[in-house]
């Protein structure tokens, strides 16, 4: 049996937080004022993460695009205006509590990988008020989320298992292979062994009705020499 090291990544801790973040945009003065919000895309990007004694620290930011409605005219009460958006990213950071798994402690030396990053919930307020058209808008969008983020820490380490030779394999298939023909010989051995003992017996039969015909012939032969 041969020793061979296998690498192989352990997972040593895990842990998960809650983070609130908060960010004032302000429309441009280039663009228009938001009328009403249509749609929020959002997306979290965590940009790097390492782990220290117990923690993992990292760096991330919320990428958002909001998309909404503008005035341009209005009408008899009816407004109309275009579709504007505007995309912007609220950089943010901390650290993460990491619980250990079948270890003492967490070294700096393993490794964080991020399992989730999303936004759990969020709201919007519309403030910085003015007046386009007749009509009420907005110059700047207060964002209030709060984010979850889950790591989970992993350790390299090196697993010792034994492996069957390559000699010793090759001795256990010649004598699977030698097994097989064994039986197959011992097969054909009881077949032509079948075989002779019905011959044999189809011999003895022939001789003994031989020996019962002659044995009649000389009983039939004595008895006509009597009549």
């Amino acid at each position: 049996m041969k020793k061979k090291i296998l690498q192989v990544p352990v997972i040593v801790g895990k842990g998960s937080e809650q983070f609130f973040i908060e960010k004032d945009v302000t429309i441009p003065q280039s663009n228009p004022a938001i009328f009403k919000i249509e749609k929020i895309d959002r997306k979290v990007v965590v940009t790097d993460a390492s782990v220290i004694p117990g923690k993992v620290i990292f760096n991330a930011y919320i990428w958002k695009n909001v998309t909404y409605k503008t005035v341009e005219d209005v009408c008899d009460g009816v407004v109309t205006g275009q579709i504007n958006h505007i995309t912007f990213k609220i950089p943010f950071g901390g650290f993460v509590e990491i619980n250990p798994i079948g270890c003492e402690k967490i070294e700096k030396t393993d490794c964080a990988e991020l399992l989730e990053a999303f936004v759990e919930g969020e709201k919007e307020f519309l403030h910085d008020e003015s007046i386009c058209k007749g009509q009420k808008v907005f110059c700047s969008l207060l964002e209030k989320d709060v984010v979850k983020i889950t790591f989970k820490v992993v350790r390299i380490e090196h697993i010792p298992v034994c492996v069957e030779d390559e000699k010793y394999e090759d001795e256990e298939k010649k004598d699977k292979e030698k097994c097989k023909c064994d039986k197959y010989d011992k097969k054909e051995d009881d077949k032509y062994d079948k075989e002779d003992k019905y011959e044999d017996k189809e011999d003895k039969w022939d001789k003994r009705y031989d020996c019962r015909g002659d044995y009649y012939a000389k009983c039939r032969g004595t008895y006509q020499k009597r009549w």
